[in-house]
């Protein structure tokens, strides 16, 4: 259809601003295509908007000012080529030398090529100094100032005009006004001059490009650098046009200083060396010192410093420096100037006066890597591109001079150009441009050197992290909210999740500090004043926290001072005040939103990429009024938050700073780590590192660490650290997060079936054992666990009342199993199981949904549910309750019995539950007897256990064990004898083989065989459990006979009974209860008391002693009289005197005879009368008793004063161990108390064996030898004798035969003509010590 005649031509459109062809073309289409009846008034507002356009390329072409190239740069002979190339090529690529005048020479190239004119001329530069100092050097040689016909912006800085023609700026600048101009209609010709760094954002402009220039013809695109790959930008242009151009003609030449082969010198010194070297030839002429990094800047500084050089200045250039710093290097003094300079000098900038390049032959390069997730920033060597770059940076105004601290052929070996930051960086940010732009698959993309599936991977794999986009990689409603922030898509994120929590204002300032470099200041010399000031600012718990304190201070600060003031605070802080008012601007334009400035988004902070609309000043004025009027939602977001419209005002910093953690861990998920038993971090995907030392955390690390960053300077650190929570990690990273759970089990106490959960996050355990309901994870299996450990077992709390009615059943078939110990006899779990599974729907797992379902079921449903024996039993009991009775009689009371089968346990067999009362009662033959129905396997285990000799009359032992049960009358009347004995005499008497009770006695039966007892105090307490009931009657023994006298008869116990006032004591008494008790007197020491007892013969042993220590208390006057009238002679006083005193000896004597007395009568007394006749007959027969006692003491002190005078040897030291044998056989027979302590029947040999002494001392002095030789045959025995005494474990009655053999056995040997009491011999003597080691009662 032809357009109608009032619509201007199409051609008319071919003169008009770029920044206004896209919209103007679309508005004449829409018009065009509808013919004769489009609106006037629209045709007219399109022909004015035509005309003024026009009008606007028409201003702009007079104000192009007259070119002139500098003829002396080499670009200048070929400058009518480069313009005949840009009019007909939409791209070109130069390859100019150091030197050329490439940079500053071809805008103006640009604007003689009639460009500029429709938009601007866009040069971009990769770093800020370098933007700033070409556009005023343009801006010079074009008689203008920066920021009309010439202008350039870098982040925070604009000066750009309505009127320039050509705009400076960083690729970062550029690639950011894509988001808000994808077609770039602001320029009509883009210069990416440095092209051969490659950073991410030239490769992304790049590929572009490639794609723009495709829709825009009108676009003019010209790629230039001194070392670029020519073939490969032009090949990747569709062959576009290459023009080269030289360098200044000026030589430079090469020296190589490699450091000399095993030298210690490093890099500082090899600097040293050579400036010495120049120093000696020119000290005039200017050197640039290219070094890694600003370590190396500082360590050069100081060396060179002390070298003291005449008329020299040293300065250094890298881009933490501010402005003023950086301008120093480029406005040379009077003096010769050293500048110590990282890679920013190797490009773009020309420092002035420089005739000397020392080359480090490195450079700081960061990598990252996918395998290890983190940065690397390490120093690696410079390719040879990037070494020649360093190379052209001398001899522009003269010959200069390069020196490489390195080899040759070191450089040959280095690859031929610097690899592109695409291939050593992360592409999240890329990807996720891509996927906002609709630029399609990243892998189509026409990058120059297209990046491995690998990156691609890692970058989907990062954006998928943060949620920016879903598991198919379309962009979420997150990402789209990132890709429209203008910082780093982790940064965004956080801030995306600042609005959720409601801690925007706290990560704004975080993220605009995280986007620059850090301004706190560390200088080399002045670190501990620097590390002094920033203390205050830090917070122990996190670095964070410690940025929004230093933030609230210089805010403050900001408002209180002025510009002047305010720079000394921060110089007296150790503050880069450049840095800190950057942080602020940037602080700013987050708040405000869109506007001028560079954003980070992809690459690193400073060549980022990010999303905003950069575009002019007075486009934006333009733009602004349809914007108010739209009323964006940002733009009504800032208006209703006061908070938001002031950049600078403090706020309160959270207590605890979770939601601020919480927000960064957003953007950082898999930045954390957890502390191990070394002390180090461990974090997501086996990554390993440390706290840098200069964060607040490394005094006192936490368990729990979030890294801001992690990188590997040769050792890995995690760099801006915060102590966080592992709850925070998992649910701020919930869909990361991996669950798995192991350990399902039933449990009762929260009526669900329980798994342990264990929480990962990319290989590092957030949670390692957490108790969770495992019906939510695998219903199906939880209703099978619920059904088998729960309701098969019973072992569960429900209201529903099958559960109870089914445990009785349990309990009833349990007790069936265990006392006929036969395992199987109830059914399996899985089988009692499965009878539930057919009868319960599948999705009850728990006790609370068993309940609900329960309410519901029908009568018939539930009485499904019911058990009987025969569910649970899988055979049938032949058995009866006779033989597995429940209680059993023990001293004449029942006690109940306790089944167990389960072999091993302590508890397994029969157990009978003893009151304490009871246990000092117990017969120990009624429980050897145990129940009926293990009788036969006790007895035949009895057999089995008896010496083979012995063994082998009893087969087959299962018969002769069922013969002997069934001969007993009764079970009842057999547990009143001993079983062994019973059982002994039955062998014996059916089968005549000769065997006892003894034979049985070494036999130990298996545990459930022996009858277990359980004592059980009045609170129904277990205070004790054995087999033993000796044992458990000897530990217990007092504390069993109080309680069973408070049971028995408390009131027939009586306390300090002074004389048998009670006219009979019984024999035995029964209680209300029916336990019988047997009273006794007690002798109590000093008194005596009435007790009851459990046992007839205890009762009897203590009735004795009490009776004995009343009669002793009523004789007390006659024993004091007969000691009085005993008729004891001076000979025999004095002659005792050897022994002890007269008082002794009497008392000794009466001791003796009232002991012999008491001994002769039965002192089983129970009455008045009984107790007085007994006194009286003790004390009429004591006094002739104690005399006789007193005419074998004669005898015995008569013989000893016999021997006293032989006991000493006839010379000091003749037959030193004969006499001491005698004085320790005197000490033995003569102890203090022997004649009260010694029995009489021994005491009577005492005599005899006294002057066997004397007659062995006499011997002694004739023939020591002799009675050394017959002492020898004498102490073996008597040592034996003495060890066993002393071990205490030997039987007593042996021990005492042992002792007075040895004492006949003396006799035998050294006066044989004495005679002896008994038959005497070694064989009787090994006999007498064999006895020792026998229990009484065994063989």
């Amino acid at each position: 259809m032809q357009p109608s005649k009032s619509l201007p031509p199409r051609s008319a459109l071919a003169d008009i601003a770029t920044r206004d062809r896209g919209r103007l073309i679309g508005r004449w289409q829409r018009l065009s295509a509808t013919g004769t009846s489009a609106n006037l008034e629209q045709v007219a507002d399109l022909a004015r908007d035509i005309e003024s356009s026009m009008a606007w390329v028409a201003a702009r072409r007079t104000r192009v000012p007259t070119i002139r190239v500098d003829e002396s740069l080499p670009i200048a002979a070929r400058s009518e080529e480069i313009v005949r190339l840009i009019q007909d090529h939409p791209v070109v690529v130069l390859a100019g030398e150091t030197g050329s005048g490439k940079t500053t020479q071809l805008p103006k190239l640009c604007l003689a090529a009639g460009r500029g004119v429709a938009g601007m001329i866009g040069c971009t530069q990769p770093r800020r100094i370098a933007a700033r100092t070409v556009a005023r050097r343009v801006a010079s040689e074009l008689g203008t100032t920066v920021g009309e016909l010439v202008g350039f912006q870098v982040r925070f800085d604009e000066r750009v005009g309505d009127a320039s023609l050509v705009k400076f700026m960083t690729d970062g600048i550029l690639l950011a006004e894509t988001q808000g101009d994808a077609w770039l209609s602001a320029y009509d010709t883009i210069i990416l001059d440095e092209a051969h760094e490659r950073s991410l954002n030239i490769d992304f402009l790049i590929g572009y490009l490639k794609r723009l220039l495709a829709k825009r013809r009108d676009l003019k695109l010209i790629i230039t650098s001194a070392t670029i790959d020519t073939a490969r930008f032009a090949q990747h242009f569709d062959d576009a046009p290459v023009i080269e151009v030289e360098g200044r003609s000026h030589p430079v030449e090469l020296r190589w200083r490699p450091p000399a082969e095993r030298a210690d010198a490093g890099l500082a010194e090899q600097i040293v060396a050579v400036m010495d070297e120049i120093n000696a030839t020119d000290p005039l002429g200017d050197a640039l010192v290219f070094l890694p990094g600003e370590r190396e800047i500082r360590d050069a500084h100081l060396a060179l410093e002390r070298r003291k050089y005449r008329e020299t200045e040293i300065l250094a250039l890298y881009a933490r420096l501010s402005a003023n710093e950086q301008d120093r290097v480029f406005k040379p003094g009077a003096k010769r100037r050293i500048v110590l300079a990282t890679n920013v000098a190797e490009t773009s900038l020309t420092v002035p006066r420089i005739r000397y390049v020392i080359d480090s032959g490195t450079a700081r390069v960061k990598r990252y890597s996918q395998r290890g997730q983190l940065e690397r920033l390490h120093i690696e060597a410079v390719s040879q591109a990037a070494a020649d770059q360093r190379k052209g940076r001398c001899g522009r105004i003269g010959p200069g001079t390069c020196y490489r601290l390195y080899a040759e052929d070191d450089f040959a070996q280095r690859p031929r150009f610097t690899d592109p930051e695409v291939l050593r960086t992360s592409l999240a940010g890329v990807i996720l441009r891509m996927l906002a732009l609709k630029l399609g698959n990243v892998a189509e993309f026409p990058f120059v050197d297209a990046p491995e599936e690998r990156a691609i991977g890692d970058g989907y794999r990062r954006l998928l992290e943060i949620g920016a986009i879903d598991a198919q990689h379309r962009l979420t409603r997150i990402g789209s909210a990132i890709a429209n922030m203008p910082v780093d898509v982790a940064l965004a994120r956080m801030l995306v999740e600042a609005e959720r929590l409601g801690v925007v204002s706290e990560i704004q300032v975080l993220v605009s500090f995280l986007s620059i470099q850090d301004p706190r200041e560390r200088p080399a010399d002045a670190r501990a004043q620097a590390d002094a000031a920033h203390a205050q600012f830090n917070d122990p718990k996190s670095d964070f926290l410690g940025i929004l304190k230093l933030w609230q201070t210089y805010t403050q600060s900001h408002q209180d001072l002025t510009q002047a003031r305010l720079r000394d605070w921060c110089k007296a802080h150790f503050l880069n005040f450049m840095r800190m008012r950057e942080w602020r601007e940037l602080h700013r334009q987050l708040i405000v939103g869109p506007g001028m400035g560079e954003r980070p988004g992809i690459g690193n902070r400073e060549s980022g990429i990010g999303k905003g609309n950069s575009r002019s000043r007075s486009q934006s004025k333009r733009e602004s009024k349809s914007k108010s009027k739209s009323g964006s939602k940002h733009a009504r977001h800032v208006a209703t938050d006061p908070a938001r419209s002031i950049p600078h005002s403090p706020f309160p910093i959270p207590d605890n700073g979770e939601s601020i953690h919480r927000c960064l861990l957003s953007g950082w998920p898999t930045q954390v780590a957890r502390k191990d038993e070394r002390n180090q971090y461990r974090g997501t995907r086996e990554r390993k590192f440390a706290i840098f030392p200069g964060s607040a955390l490394a005094k006192s690390p936490p368990n729990w660490l979030l890294a801001g960053q992690i990188l590997d300077i040769g050792k890995v650190y995690a760099m801006q650290c915060a102590r966080i929570e592992p709850a925070w990690i998992e649910q701020q990273a919930a869909h990361l997060v991996r669950r798995s759970w192991h350990d399902p089990h039933w449990s009762r106490k929260r009526g669900a079936v329980i798994a342990f959960e264990q929480v990962s996050l990319f290989g590092l355990v957030l949670v390692e054992k957490r108790a969770v309901q495992f019906g939510k994870q695998d219903a199906q299996r939880a209703h099978a666990l619920f059904v088998r450990d729960a309701l098969a077992t019973c072992d569960i709390d429900a209201r529903a009342d099958f559960i109870r009615a089914n445990a009785r059943v349990l309990v009833q078939a349990a007790e069936l199993e265990a006392q006929q110990r036969r395992a199987g006899l109830i059914k399996s779990q899985d089988e009692l199981a499965a009878f539930f599974s057919a009868r319960l729907p599948a999705e009850i797992h728990t006790s609370a949904a068993l309940d609900a379902w329960y309410r519901r079921a029908t009568p018939a449903e539930q009485a499904a549910l019911r058990w009987s024996l025969a569910d649970v039993l899988g055979g049938t009991s032949a058995s009866g309750a006779d033989e597995f009775p429940t209680e059993l009689e023990f001293a004449g009371q029942p006690l109940p019995l306790e089944y167990r089968f389960v072999p091993g346990d302590p508890a397994d067999g029969v157990s009978a539950r003893v009151p304490l009362a009871l246990l000092n009662a117990m017969p120990v033959q009624a429980g050897e007897w145990l129940v009926p129905g293990l009788l036969v396997e006790k007895v035949a285990e009895l057999i089995r256990g008896l010496p083979k000799p012995l063994r082998r009359n009893f087969v087959p032992t299962p018969d002769f064990a069922r013969a002997f049960v069934q001969s007993l009358d009764s079970f009842a009347e057999a547990r009143g004898q001993s079983l062994i004995l019973a059982l002994a005499t039955y062998l014996r008497k059916v089968t005549g083989v000769a065997i006892s009770a003894d034979d049985f006695g070494s036999i130990e039966l298996p545990p459930h065989l022996r009858l277990r007892y359980r004592i059980f105090d009045t609170r129904q307490k277990e205070i004790a459990a054995g087999r033993d009931l000796a044992a458990l009657q000897a530990e217990w023994a007092s504390a069993a006979r109080e309680a069973f006298s408070r049971r028995a008869d408390a009131s027939f116990s009586r306390e300090e009974v002074d004389g048998f006032d009670i006219d009979d004591i019984p024999e035995s008494i029964r209680s209300e209860e029916g336990l019988l008790a047997y009273p006794a007197l007690v002798d109590l020491g000093a008194s005596v008391g009435l007790r009851v007892f459990e046992q007839a013969d205890t009762a009897r042993a203590e009735h004795a002693r009490g009776v004995e220590r009343l009669l002793r208390r009523a004789l007390a006057d006659a024993i004091k009289r007969c000691r009085r009238q005993l008729p004891l002679g001076n000979a025999t006083s004095l002659k005792w005197a050897a022994l002890g005193s007269v008082d002794t000896l009497r008392a000794d004597l009466v001791e003796a005879a009232l002991a012999e007395r008491l001994h002769a009568h039965d002192l089983q007394v129970r009455t008045r009368a009984g107790f007085e006749a007994l006194q009286e007959s003790i004390s009429r027969e004591l006094f002739g008793s104690a005399v006789k006692r007193l005419e074998l003491a004669e005898a015995i002190i008569e013989a000893h004063a016999d021997l006293v005078a032989w006991l000493e040897p006839p010379l000091m030291g003749f037959a030193a161990a004969n006499y001491a044998d005698l004085h320790q056989q005197r000490d033995e027979l003569l102890t203090p108390g022997f004649l009260r302590a010694t029995d009489p029947a021994h005491l009577d040999h005492f005599p005899r064996y006294l002057r066997g002494m004397r007659l062995r001392a006499e011997r002694l002095r004739q023939d020591p030898a002799r009675d050394q030789s017959r002492m020898l045959n004498v102490q073996h025995y008597w040592r034996e004798y003495l060890k066993r005494r002393s071990s205490g474990d030997a039987d007593p009655a042996a021990l005492n035969a042992l002792r007075w053999l040895i004492e006949e056995l003396r006799v035998s040997t050294f006066a044989q003509e004495l005679g002896t009491a008994e038959p005497v011999s070694p064989k009787r003597l090994a006999a007498a010590i064999s006895a020792l080691d026998r229990v009484p009662g065994r063989p």
